[in-house]
């Protein structure tokens, strides 16, 4: 099993798109704050408040947005680490030179979810960072903050194992990748909406980005947003998403035809 994941982690390594998608997130964070705050010191300077509540407005909504991102990224970094498998037919030679299929998709599992809980812990040890440095003298490091820094960590290893779990179900990381990301931005809402529509909308609390914001938003003690799924409810929910695509994907995987 070392000899597998070694193989897998050298794979990743050898290639340039997993470092590019866990930049991507930690720049627009980084952005978003920089335009943010404008418009924050705007605010303060027209009501007199402290400047450095515009800082510490602007590099939360930094970190808020870069965590959102990173979870994303975590999940298409799975779809394109596991779908470019199929892509170019690499899993051909390594099922024929492994001992079983069982150990190629653990491994490759593995390693998925090792990148996209690094990519998180990447982005939040910055953010928090520039928290420390622009948020002035309001900021303090609370357990609340590092409660839900976690339960982002959490959150993206799944997320990063739900993208391998789609790329196994469909066997194209370009499919599986628009999928994810027309699900993660829009699909899910409209979905939502239309589950409201009919009077099922407590139904839309436990599908995957809703079961997200309610792990992340309610981890800290005394976070009760009562439109987001509550603990435990929320973090259940994501497994059990994670569960189904991993499961799912796996035992396809194990039968496909991949000569």
């Amino acid at each position: 099993m070392t000899t597998l994941l070694t193989a897998e982690f050298r794979k990743v390594t050898t290639l340039r798109f997993w470092w590019m998608l866990g930049l991507a997130p930690l720049i627009v964070g980084m952005f978003s704050s920089a335009i943010t705050l404008p418009v924050m010191r705007a605010f303060t300077d027209a009501f007199e408040a402290d400047p450095n509540e515009a800082n510490l407005a602007a590099t939360l909504f930094g970190l808020a947005v870069a965590v959102a991102l990173v979870v994303l990224f975590a999940a298409l970094f799975g779809a394109v680490n596991v779908g470019t498998e199929f892509r170019y037919k690499a899993l051909t030679t390594t099922f024929l030179t492994a001992r079983g299929r069982d150990g190629v998709i653990g491994a490759k599992l593995a390693v998925t979810a090792a990148f996209g809980f690094f990519y998180c812990l990447v982005v939040e040890v910055v953010s928090v960072a520039l928290l420390l440095t622009f948020g002035g003298d309001t900021f303090e490091l609370r357990g609340s903050l590092f409660a839900m820094l976690g339960a982002a960590l959490i959150c993206a290893t799944l997320w990063a194992l739900i993208g391998g779990g789609v790329s196994m179900l469909t066997g194209s990381s370009v499919g599986s990748c628009i999928a994810l990301v027309v699900w993660y931005t829009l699909g899910e809402m409209i979905l939502r909406s239309i589950l409201s529509g009919i009077g099922i909308g407590s139904v839309g609390g436990i599908l995957p980005v809703s079961a997200t914001l309610g792990t992340v938003a309610n981890a800290a003690a005394g976070n009760e947003i009562d439109w987001l799924t509550l603990w435990p409810a929320a973090p259940l929910a994501l497994l059990g998403w994670t569960a189904v695509f991993v499961a799912g994907g796996w035992a396809l995987t194990r039968q496909r035809d991949i000569t």
